[in-house]
């Protein structure tokens, strides 16, 4: 073999060698098999949800986004601090940025619970840093009574603050009977990308339920207000759902409630 053509099979030969070596070193790993970091998740939706036991105890519903296909949830941590509730939700990514992922954005639904909250108290949710819900609890409910949702025969908003907007929701009610009392006027604020777009308030009365007590069937009118958590915008698309019923709209700046469709 002449010198030439052995020099010529030395560079080839050399050359598959160093490839082959720069694939095996240097070529991202399969996203399967790859070391993986935790990174904050986007948060798409969240809400608080009241669920009774017949006490009420609370839940955070949270929709949180998975940016792309090698986006995995991987745990929620809520720690709890007098009023404020602090909520992290985190993802897991491929450690190496050269990983080939689709990008294709998935979500992931979770409920986490809120435990040890105080009855009659406002608290407020910080979820990644960046979100930020507002809610009351219920009042506590002796042995002997129970809490029912209050009857409505008016509403309506009041603008209390123009720039920004700032809102009161007054509500016409009453008691049904001797039998009641006036409960309490619970608020939550919570929705989906937009924010604090959805306002939830339920208004309840306290019931007697000793079938030995002699209840008169009066109806008793009273007026409840109540002023709606956190900040508005002019020109802002904004939701009302009343004692869990009907939802209303309104535009942030006007006082204007719209009935919405019931399979809106």
């Amino acid at each position: 073999m002449n010198s030439a053509l052995r020099t010529g099979l030395i560079l080839v030969v050399s050359a598959l060698f160093v490839t082959a070596a720069a694939c095996g070193e240097d070529a991202p790993p399969d996203a399967e098999f790859a070391p993986r970091i935790e990174v904050i998740a986007p948060i798409d939706e969240a809400e608080v949800i009241a669920v009774r036991d017949p006490e009420p105890r609370y839940q955070l519903r949270i929709v949180s986004g998975l940016p792309n296909s090698c986006a995995t949830h991987e745990n929620t941590r809520v720690n709890i601090v007098g009023n404020a509730i602090v909520v992290e939700v985190r993802n897991t990514l491929p450690a190496d940025v050269r990983v080939a992922c689709a990008e294709i954005y998935g979500s992931h639904e979770g409920t986490v619970e809120l435990p040890g909250l105080e009855p009659a108290t406002d608290y407020e949710i910080s979820i990644n840093g960046a979100v930020d819900l507002t809610f009351t609890t219920e009042a506590k409910v002796d042995d002997g009574t129970r809490s029912v949702l209050a009857p409505i025969t008016k509403f309506r908003l009041e603008l209390t603050n123009s720039d920004p907007p700032e809102y009161d929701f007054v509500v016409d009610s009453g008691l049904e009977s001797s039998c009641m009392t006036r409960g309490e006027v619970t608020r939550t604020r919570s929705g989906g990308r937009l924010f604090g777009n959805l306002i939830h308030v339920s208004l309840t009365n306290v019931e007697e339920t000793d079938p030995e007590t002699e209840c008169s069937n009066d109806f008793t009118p009273y007026e409840a207000r109540v002023t709606l958590p956190g900040v508005f915008e002019k020109g802002g698309e904004y939701r009302i759902l009343l004692n869990f019923g009907n939802r209303y709209e309104f535009i942030g700046g006007s006082s204007a409630l719209r009935l919405l469709p019931p399979t809106e």
